[in-house]
């Protein structure tokens, strides 16, 4: 069964709400990740110029298809027929024969191979496999814009919270900030204390502008992709992360891209290309085969002399027989180099194996990395959390200095942010590895 970009993130689960601006007021339009996907797939310049290379090779198999069918032609000619200039072998005497003036011309032909050594069945095998090419191409290249998009919605998730650990460590330092001022009046801190602390929300709020700056340029370039205006505003919902994705074993992902993989279908198709090719090359050895009826009626009749005005009819129907005799020493070399080409596309199918089951692996094991890493980040922001709890009590206890607790809020600044980041990360590489086995 394919698996689509919504996986294991529907229904409500993952909410994108876009805010457009207008004059007087304020929009929301709430989009779920098949929204986003279904978008950028429909507004993407890219796969329009995809579709457009599918529909020709489409195009081109159904005109190969044709070669099958019976030739037949027609032809009508009505003119003008002048005399007849006479001389003798000496050019030395002229003499001019009437003929008749009306000329008419009419024949109709219809032939049919019967037998070309299959390079006609070949050919439209051949145009079938081209189509089918184009299609897994169109298929790669819409997973690659999911991806891209994806990509773009959690880039914006990434930076949204970070920047709300700036905003709550703001409003922590804020609230210390006015115990430090409280405790200053009784003269129990130095003016140092309240400067330093006064430097750490202003490094907390350009930290919180820079995000939101960055959060503007992200959503630019997603809106971009998804074709809605500039002034749209993704907000994702904070119940993404409750959901963790349902994960396979490592040979169940394997065998999944055996057969979901893009570029390995396309080898595979290349590699009946290449055998395709190297049958039309053989084909070209044997001679042709064909039938064909004629029928011409014609006026005046002109092997007479004087010629006669009359309309006469000949028909005529046979058997033909075509046969290139410089294909007995040109095949011999075309036929190798088919051989060359077919031993190169088979070589490029088993390296892509090799390197899917490669990237598979490599997918899988920094997947479980990043689940690691972030049981590892939260652990460390939990003890990150207990210490700044301790060392701030002890501060306004007369306990500890501010260098000690300015040292317990970065470290827990810098805990929360690792946590964020690796929260994303893993959602991240986990479709890294459907992209990789082609089930995005």
């Amino acid at each position: 069964m394919r698996r689509t970009c919504k996986h294991w993130l529907t229904g409500p689960i993952l909410l994108l709400f876009f805010t457009i601006h207008g004059q007087d007021s304020l929009r929301n339009t709430p989009l779920t990740l098949d929204d986003v996907c279904r978008l950028a797939v429909e507004n993407s310049i890219q796969l329009k110029l995809s579709r457009t290379g599918t529909q020709l090779a489409k195009q081109q198999a159904e005109i190969t298809r044709l070669d099958a069918l019976p030739e037949l032609s027609t032809s009508f000619t009505y003119g003008y027929l002048s005399n007849a200039d006479v001389w003798d072998p000496g050019l030395n005497h002229h003499q001019t024969a009437g003929l008749p003036h009306p000329l008419t011309l009419f024949s109709v032909q219809a032939s049919e191979t019967v037998f070309a050594g299959g390079r006609v069945n070949n050919a439209i095998r051949l145009s079938t496999l081209e189509e089918q090419i184009a299609f897994l191409r169109q298929e790669e290249n819409v997973t690659d814009i999911k991806f891209l998009a994806i990509a773009g919605y959690l880039d914006i998730y990434r930076l949204l919270n970070q920047r709300n650990v700036y905003i709550n460590n703001t409003v922590l330092a804020r609230q210390r900030l006015k115990n430090i001022l409280s405790l200053r009046r009784q003269g129990i801190v130095t003016l140092n204390d309240q400067l330093r602390t006064e430097l750490v929300i202003s490094d907390y709020e350009l930290a919180t502008r820079k995000i939101a700056n960055g959060i503007v340029r992200q959503n630019t370039e997603l809106n971009a992709i998804l074709g809605l205006p500039d002034s749209a505003r993704l907000t994702p919902d904070t119940s993404l992360l409750q959901q963790p994705p349902a994960v396979k074993t490592l040979e169940e992902f394997l065998a999944e891209a055996e057969h979901e993989n893009h570029e390995l279908r396309i080898t595979g198709r290349e590699k009946e290309v290449a055998a395709t090719k190297l049958k039309i090359l053989k084909g070209e050895r044997l001679p042709e085969l064909g039938i064909y009826a004629q029928s011409n009626l014609q006026r005046p009749f002109l092997y007479n002399l004087p010629p006669i005005d009359v309309y006469y009819n000949i028909w005529q129907a046979g058997v033909g027989v075509n046969y290139d005799i410089s294909s007995i020493y040109r095949s011999p070399h075309k036929i190798k180099a088919g051989l060359i080409g077919l031993d190169f596309a088979q070589q490029q199918d088993s390296l892509q194996r090799q390197n899917l089951e490669v990237a598979v692996k490599n997918a899988f094991n920094k997947y479980l990395e990043s689940q690691d890493e972030l049981r590892t980040y939260r652990n460390d922001l939990r003890s990150a959390v207990e210490n700044y709890r301790t060392v701030d009590k002890r501060y306004f206890n007369q306990l500890a200095l501010l260098t000690d607790l300015i040292d317990a809020t970065n470290t827990k600044t810098e805990s929360e942010i690792k946590v964020a980041n690796a929260e994303i990360n893993t959602l991240y590489i986990y479709y890294q590895l459907l992209r990789t086995i082609g089930t995005l």
